[in-house]
């Protein structure tokens, strides 16, 4: 490539009838003048140009480390999510689980304390019954003692002699029926013992 100076020192042969010197040194220092403007600006662009290269090199790297960034944000992202997600999904389960476990046990413990009251219940049911049987024997003896009694008190009043005057046997059968209801009272009030002691 010419250089300003190349132009600058060329010399051209004389001939006859040639170029007036003068017009070409004239025009070649003109041409020199704006050649070496043009190959300073040349070097000013390839300069220029070298600078925006090594920037856009510099932008490019920033760029890739950018990209690699939002990449590994990324990706960090979608493991947090998929984590997190993991996480509700095993917390749900064993929420699930646990009140599920939570509700059996309740149902199992509300069925033994039902069937334990039904167990009382029968078990009360049984000693009332046989409380009543009880006091039901305990009063067929009482009554069978008091009629034993009775008829012999009756049979000693038969054979009473028959001389004594009626008042006395008037008095006697009185004698004989206040017995009678002292001895219905104190059975009665054995039996309500019975009943109570059993």
């Amino acid at each position: 490539m010419l250089t300003p100076l190349d132009i600058h020192n060329k010399e051209f042969k004389r001939s006859f009838r040639g170029y007036n010197e003068d017009e070409i040194d004239d025009f070649l220092d003109q041409v020199v003048n704006d050649y070496e403007k043009l190959f300073r600006e040349n070097d000013n662009l390839k300069e220029e140009l070298s600078r925006m290269k090594k920037d856009n090199a510099q932008y490019q790297k920033l760029e890739n480390n950018l990209k690699e960034t939002l990449l590994i944000a990324q990706k960090t992202a979608n493991e947090v999510t998929d984590t997190a997600k993991q996480h509700a999904e095993n917390l749900r389960e064993s929420t699930a689980k646990e009140c599920q476990n939570m509700r059996r046990d309740a149902e199992i413990s509300a069925r033994q304390m039902v069937e334990a009251a039904d167990h009382q219940v029968k078990s009360a049911t049984v000693e009332y019954c046989r409380l009543v049987e009880a006091k039901s024997q305990f009063l067929y003896q009482i009554k069978a003692a008091l009629e034993s009694e009775l008829a012999v008190l009756h049979d000693a009043i038969d054979r009473l002699p028959r001389q004594q005057s009626a008042e006395p046997q008037q008095e006697t059968k009185a004698e004989a029926a206040a017995a009678q209801a002292a001895a219905s009272q104190q059975g009665a009030a054995a039996a309500d013992g019975a009943v109570q002691k059993g």
